[in-house]
């Protein structure tokens, strides 16, 4: 008994002293890692914080940056940086992301191929969002030469901190993956990898290819069956109106248009939301059902608050882009001309969603040299998206010149993500990531 209780007592030990030095190498390693990004030029703060178990460490990053990388005498803001460790000597998922960051410091994100690849993860907040948004700057320096120019700046700083021969891998989602291909475009040589998810390559601010992909995308007995729902929305739309200004009034939703002409965006957008984020064909509701069924299907799949001061405000900045440089989708009026009440689509844009930004006109320029740029060059990219995503119109087209690789997920949305592509597939980008990352 008393061998017993001394054996007891020695392993308590132990494991107390084994504890114990264990949180004394977490606690030094994280204080190197603190230390090592305060160290950084540029680096303004460093804060902790609780993000995802799989990683040791979280960091929440201000770093100045150049408003115009080409003028430094321009200015300069702080751009929000998320960096969490799994393994100082592992892989770098660095995420381009298009907008605000703020889900980065989540304890439930982990970037899927941060996982897949056993990877340390940095997420860049895009310039003109969140807690990066420049103090009392003009838009002339919110362009995607720029934006790139912050993510190949904080590479070059990062770089510094994870081992010599890591592997960086880029990747981001939408807006975030035409980012990605746009830094794969100005910056080839930073990366080891380059994965864009359902990213477009768009050439106008209402690039007509993605109304071409609605008039073909899904089955035909589908679009029909969409556009009767349309049609029956607008035909109806006497007490349809009444209820989008009652739901805006509820929500305090106001608007640059009238709410007429809010409900005439909402049926015109359906088409493009319902097949964007893959729903199903058998959730429409017969066009002779009562109007208050007709408008709850309606604001499930295209709500008033996308077209809402409110709803803008937080992404002023895209639509700026889109008018810019990034481009957009327009709308196909023809089929409800007759029961619409705005005169037309055209230009929609600047008049519902930025009235108050001065008139810009769009630029073919960085849209043109990244397609270019991208044929002749692709190597490492990997380009995913869904078969039914409207986006996948203005897809980057695949060329026999170009070394990119292409994976559509049959059927799928704008959610198309790896991890739900088919084994087939997923095998297959398992394989090539797995090779590229071997590569010398």
């Amino acid at each position: 008994m008393v061998l017993i209780l001394k054996m007891h007592v020695m392993r308590k030990f132990i494991w107390f002293v084994v504890t114990f030095f264990l949180s004394v190498g977490l606690y030094a390693q994280q204080v190197v890692l603190k230390t090592e990004l305060e160290k950084l030029p540029g680096v303004v703060s460093v804060q902790s914080f609780e993000g995802h178990t799989f990683f040791e460490n979280n960091y929440e990053v201000m770093i100045e940056q150049y408003l115009d990388h080409r003028d430094p005498s321009a200015g300069k803001f702080q751009q929000r940086v998320f960096v969490s460790e799994y393994n100082k000597y592992s892989p770098v998922v660095f995420v381009t992301e298009g907008y605000v960051a703020d889900y980065a410091s989540r304890e439930s994100y982990i970037n899927e191929l941060s996982n897949i690849v056993h990877a340390n993860q940095v997420v860049v907040e895009h310039r003109y969002f969140g807690k990066s948004i420049p103090e009392d700057a003009g838009w002339e320096y919110l362009t995607i030469e720029n934006a790139t120019a912050d993510l190949h700046r904080i590479y070059t700083m990062l770089k510094k901190i994870f081992s010599y021969n890591n592997k960086w891998i880029a990747t981001g989602i939408s807006k975030g993956g035409q980012n990605t291909i746009a830094y794969k475009a100005f910056y080839p040589n930073d990366m080891d990898i380059w994965v864009s998810y359902v990213g477009p390559v768009n050439f106008a601010v209402e690039d007509k290819r993605m109304s071409d992909f609605l008039e073909n995308v899904g089955s035909k007995s589908c679009r029909k069956k969409i556009e009767d729902f349309q049609l029956a929305v607008l035909k109806k739309r006497d007490s349809i109106e009444v209820w989008i200004d009652s739901l805006s009034t509820a929500n305090k939703y106001t608007y640059a248009i009238p709410v007429s002409e809010v409900l005439d965006f909402c049926v015109l957008e359906y088409s493009f939301a319902f097949w964007q984020w893959g729903r199903d064909c058998a959730t429409i509701p017969s066009d002779t059902l009562p109007a208050r069924e007709l408008f709850t299907h309606l604001i499930e799949v295209s709500s008033p608050d996308y077209f809402s001061n409110e709803g803008t405000e937080p992404i002023k900045a895209f639509f700026v882009q889109a008018v810019k440089e990034f481009g957009y989708y327009g709308y196909d009026t023809r089929p409800f001309s007759d029961y619409l009440k705005i005169e037309t689509a055209k230009n929609y844009i600047p008049r519902v969603f930025i009235p108050d930004v001065e008139s810009m006109k769009f630029s073919k320029k960085t849209s043109k040299f990244i397609n270019k740029t991208i044929k002749k060059d692709g190597e490492n990219l990997i380009l995913i998206y869904g078969e039914y995503d409207p986006w996948t119109g203005g897809a980057l087209e695949e060329s026999s010149r170009s070394k990119a690789r292409w994976f559509v997920k049959p059927k799928g949305s704008h959610r198309t993500r790896i991890d739900n592509m088919s084994y087939a597939q997923q095998a297959k980008i398992y394989i090539l990531l797995e090779t590229l990352l071997e590569e010398e």
